[in-house]
């Protein structure tokens, strides 16, 4: 009798640890967030059915979230934030591209017995009832994000919760995480213990996924832009008054002209695909400026004409160049825009600020020195062609027609 028992006792340890051995699992930021799936065989068969994943992190964190999907549009995300009771709250909400999720609430969504605040880490055991928006397939798609600071104690699942600090996507294959039974695999004290030391780990059924095709065409989106807003069009609109070289000017201006249309062209296919342009306002200015630069060249290209005739600045001339400084003006305060609708962190957004306003002063400067010297350059000329009849006025033109030349911004 006592040899059965051991029997039996074996068998159920080894069936035990077979079913948590074929839990998927992975862990990201330094091991710290960390996530686990299993799938009943009875779902695995049918291709439908109930899935149970497992959201760890420390109570350091002020919440993280898995998410359903590829990236955040579209995607079923479940946010997890301590409940100030020892305990955490489930926020099941839907993804709305780069803006915070929405609530949602669901039936279909249950937190299991096991969750909680469990050794200085936040806990959710989840079952998925026969939820359609999960892809139990050999590479199903997840998205997770968190957030570090302090706790939010709230019980409320519409909660806001602020920007996250980091992001990752993976691939899952829920077939090979398969369990036997219907039920919470997460109980077992390994299974509810951790499963990381000290750098992100994953098992053979977790794939990492680097960034996405989105993602890839969002940074070139951003970092084309901001080259253009930044540092093109500041310095070709700093050639005329620093060098006089309208042709030099103009030259510079187009090439920075038609990077800005790549990079238009690189944002909308990426608004589209996440199914926000025209929505927000970052990209509702980014077309206003962008078909009003659409401008430029044939406003420099009428100051030009205007100018031959008339060897002076006329109307086309003075609203090229300050309708071009407001144009840039406004691209780059579009480009904060960018940064936040994206959650860029914060870092980045400090940065572009200071580049910003580093520029600004430096072209600033320039325009200030350019004016100067021109000034001082006209008094020159004027003081030594005045000796001679009817020199004056053919001097001073051919100094403006040389300082003051076309400007596309």
């Amino acid at each position: 009798m006592k040899a059965t028992r051991v029997v039996v006792g074996a068998a159920m340890a080894a069936m035990a640890s077979t079913a948590e051995a074929a839990l998927a699992s992975t862990c990201v930021n330094s091991n710290q967030v960390c996530f686990q799936w299993g799938t009943p065989e009875a779902a695995i068969t049918s291709g439908s059915g109930n899935v149970y994943f497992q959201l760890r992190a420390p109570t350091t964190y002020s919440w993280f979230a898995l998410g359903s999907g590829s990236a955040m549009q579209g995607a079923s995300i479940f946010v997890i934030y301590s409940n100030g009771d020892n305990n955490v709250t489930l926020s099941t909400r839907s993804g709305q591209g780069n803006f915070m999720p929405a609530f949602t609430a669901r039936s279909d969504v249950e937190l299991l017995e096991g969750s909680g605040i469990v050794d200085g880490n936040m806990v959710a055991n989840v079952r998925c009832n026969g939820c359609s928006d999960i892809d139990i397939s050999s590479s199903s798609r997840w998205i997770s994000a968190w957030k570090m600071g302090s706790p939010l104690n709230s019980a409320n699942p519409s909660t806001d919760i602020t920007v996250h600090d980091g992001h990752s996507q993976f691939s899952v294959n829920l077939q090979q995480a398969s369990i036997s039974s219907d039920s919470n695999p997460f109980l077992s004290t390994s299974s509810n213990g951790g499963i990381g030391n000290g750098s992100n780990s994953t098992s053979g059924v977790v794939v990492q996924q680097g960034s996405s095709p989105n993602q890839i065409l969002q940074h070139a989106h951003g970092v084309v832009m901001a080259v253009v807003f930044i540092a093109g069009y500041p310095i070709g609109s700093s050639l005329m008054p620093l060098i006089g070289k309208w042709m030099l000017h103009a030259s510079w201006q187009l090439l920075a002209f038609f990077g800005m249309w790549a990079g238009f062209g690189i944002g909308y296919t990426v608004s589209t695909r996440n199914g926000v342009f025209f929505k927000d306002n970052h990209t509702k200015l980014g077309v206003i400026v962008c078909a009003l630069m659409g401008l430029q060249p044939i406003l420099g290209w009428l100051h030009h004409q205007q100018f031959v005739k008339t060897q002076s600045r006329g109307i086309f001339s003075h609203f090229h160049i300050w309708f071009g400084r407001a144009l840039m003006i406004l691209g780059i305060v579009n480009g904060g825009l960018g940064l936040q609708a994206t959650n860029q962190s914060t870092r980045f957004i400090i940065a572009y600020s200071v580049l910003a306003a580093v520029v600004s002063i430096i072209y600033t400067t320039s325009l200030t020195v350019g004016i100067y010297n021109r000034r001082n350059q006209t008094e020159k000329k004027y003081v030594a062609s005045s000796s001679i009849p009817g020199t004056v006025r053919q001097e001073d033109a051919r100094l403006e027609t040389r300082l003051n030349g076309p400007a596309l911004c």
